[in-house]
């Protein structure tokens, strides 16, 4: 294996690790605040041996392909029935194997709203936003505002609503996500729009 070969395997790790953040910090948002009071008293006897933990019937992770749109889905508690799905783009330049960004289209709750994340370079501008624009020319862009960064990527997020989602499903062009450097210059990225209605179908079928 090259010098590149393992920086490109190296890359690739931290981004599909940042693509699994986008669920795991949302379940932590949701999950409820540790109790305040006094310490609970010393334990005077050993504690029992932890029990063999059960592997579940079904795989905690799955993916699908749609032409260039993945479906992921995840477990997040191994005890219950429910999962959380997304449906993934990875944007990559041409001639390069390492990912300049991803898109990711998921709900956390089957209640919620269909959201769209983005994760981008570390390198951008404060304050911007990113902006997807997909359909005609004229298309009104998607605006998504930053919400954190990481040392592999920073995030950005909105709820696109139906309307814009059956313009995106009907698209047969690609598309572009636009941002500003940390040079401020303004920078778009093709965004292809193959597989997203197939996909889109597979998410709404995925029970939560």
């Amino acid at each position: 294996m090259t010098a590149g070969q393992k920086n490109a395997g190296i890359v690739r790790h931290l981004w599909m690790t940042a693509s699994i953040l986008l669920i795991s910090a949302a379940a932590a948002a949701q999950a409820p605040a540790p109790k305040q009071g006094n310490a609970a008293p010393a334990a005077t006897t050993p504690a029992a041996p932890p029990a063999a933990a059960q592997v579940p019937a079904e795989p905690s992770v799955t993916t699908a392909s749609f032409g260039d749109w993945t479906l992921r889905c995840q477990r997040l508690d191994a005890t219950k029935p429910g999962r959380v799905c997304e449906v993934a783009l990875v944007l990559q330049a041409q001639g390069q194997q390492a990912p300049i960004a991803q898109i990711a289209i998921g709900r956390i709750a089957s209640a919620d709203p269909l959201r769209i994340t983005a994760v981008m370079p570390v390198s951008v501008t404060f304050p911007s936003s990113v902006q997807i624009v997909i359909g005609e020319k004229d298309a009104k862009p998607l605006d998504l505002p930053w919400r954190r960064c990481i040392p592999t990527g920073c995030f950005a997020d909105a709820a696109p609503g139906d309307d814009m989602l059956k313009q995106w499903r009907k698209a047969s062009e690609a598309g572009r996500i636009q941002f500003k450097d940390a040079a401020g210059r303004d920078l778009a990225l093709p965004l292809s729009t193959r597989g997203l209605d197939p996909a889109l179908d597979a998410l709404a079928k995925e029970r939560l």
